[in-house]
């Protein structure tokens, strides 16, 4: 009697905690919408900084203002047509200044076309570095992120996804359809969120 107790009490536990993961992950989509401002931790060859990215446009194309803090101090915006959103098999994350139109690549979103194939095979081929970079296959474990949305912690459902070989990527990604947000990169680099702010 005691043990089917307990593991009623654990069961329950554990739904309790699926439903909180999707409570927060409706938490956190409600307010992916134009002007909020996510905040990323950079450390990059040893510097240390923040990323700061506003929204514009979220949908069939992407679009966001950034900029970073010292010792980097640079500012641009990066536009993703609905292609680049829906079919890219690449990423950018080279926020070097200025306007970048991209159309075979997305940045901190994973391409819709990448997520459908990580959700369907648990793997797929994705070009880490740019759309010149050869293709590295990455599987992918779920996990969990932590961060904050308007000063609340929220724990969102996702995907940790790993592939390399002499050098090894992991890149961590939102289980979310609407916004596949990529939560953490760590490419020899790391750069990981820490939180979304919604006006």
């Amino acid at each position: 009697m005691k043990k089917t107790f307990a593991l009623f009490n654990l069961l329950c536990f554990l739904l309790s905690l699926t439903a909180q993961n999707i409570s927060d992950l409706e938490t956190f989509e409600q307010a992916m919408k134009p002007g909020t401002v996510l905040t990323y931790d950079v450390n990059m060859g040893g510097k240390q900084y923040n990323l700061l990215v506003t929204i514009k446009k979220l949908g069939e194309a992407i679009s966001f203002d950034w900029k970073t803090t010292d010792p980097a101090n640079k500012t641009g915006t990066v536009n993703m047509n609905a292609e680049a959103v829906k079919n890219a098999d690449a990423l950018s994350h080279f926020f070097n200044g200025g306007e970048s139109n991209l159309d075979k690549e997305t940045s901190l979103f994973l391409p819709r076309k990448i997520f459908a194939e990580e959700g369907a095979e648990a793997s797929a081929a994705l070009k880490v570095n740019g759309a010149s970079d050869t293709a590295t296959v990455m599987s992918n474990t779920i996990s969990e992120f932590n961060f904050n949305v308007n000063g609340n912690l929220v724990a969102v459902p996702g995907w940790e996804l790993e592939g390399g070989s002499d050098i090894k990527y992991t890149i961590d990604v939102m289980e979310s359809n609407k916004f596949p947000l990529i939560y953490r990169l760590d490419l020899g680099w790391t750069m990981i969120l820490s939180k979304v702010e919604s006006l």
